[in-house]
């Protein structure tokens, strides 16, 4: 009887992995409050799915959603790299078409790692992290709370031969600990893809300003946030100047 109960979920999976990314998410593409919720965030994105074996680049066009296959690194805003179960739930999430508190926390609790992993690896980032590197805090949690407060999503921060992993647990004793709502990760995405987006004197400028101020709300004298800034502000002075 056990055999039989791991053998009938086992032909489950196979159902669930035999649809393409394109086949789960076509029912959610034309939803616009959905679409409305990523403006900003990105345009282009890449997605990597090693259990489909497929790539695929979703292009937010402000009220929907276009697919194509394949996603070209040096085309898209980020590549994430997700899980089947990944997927699944992106298409049951935006189902409905609606984004309530509760809806965000969902959608951020899924890629809010991919994002910071990604996010981490754009070149003022990557800069900004290898300086001066025994003076960065090199192992920090991440908690991601719900609105509820009943459910938390986590990462952990490790700065290993000389480049950031991101673990998606909490691992070891962190020197420094984050802790964010849904719209704080919202307005972090937002302002980093618009740096980068820009990636001008200027949009660094500004990005190294709403940190001073976003920090103090995730954790008041972060150490790591407060180096960030400074970081930044060195690498800044080698962008060509916005016309």
């Amino acid at each position: 009887m056990k055999r039989t109960i791991i053998l009938f979920f086992c032909l489950l999976n196979m159902v669930a992995y035999s649809q393409s990314v394109k086949d789960l998410w076509k029912p959610i593409l034309n939803h616009s409050e959905l679409a409305t919720y990523f403006s900003g965030m990105w345009e282009k994105l890449g997605i990597s799915v090693d259990t489909y074996n497929e790539k695929i680049t979703v292009i937010n066009k402000g009220d929907h959603f276009e697919l194509k296959e394949g996603a070209d690194p040096k085309e898209v805003d980020y590549l994430l790299e997700l899980k089947a179960n990944n997927i699944q739930d992106m298409a049951e999430f935006g189902a409905d078409g609606k984004v309530d508190t509760y809806e965000s926390y969902r959608i951020m609790g899924t890629l809010f790692t991919p994002f910071v992993r990604a996010t981490l690896s754009h070149t003022m980032m990557n800069k900004a992290f290898q300086m001066k590197l025994a003076k960065i805090e090199n192992h920090i949690h991440v908690y991601l709370e719900s609105p509820t407060n009943d459910d938390v999503k986590t990462h952990t921060l490790l700065f290993v031969n000389k480049q950031w992993v991101v673990a998606e647990v909490i691992q070891g004793k962190a020197l420094r600990e984050f802790h964010l709502s849904p719209e704080q990760a919202v307005r972090y995405q937002h302002e980093a893809f618009k740096a980068q987006k820009e990636n001008t004197r200027k949009s660094w400028k500004t990005f190294k300003k709403f940190y001073l101020e976003w920090r103090k709300e995730v954790s008041d004298g972060s150490l790591f946030f407060r180096l960030l800034v400074s970081l930044l502000q060195l690498n800044y002075s080698t962008l060509p100047s916005k016309p």
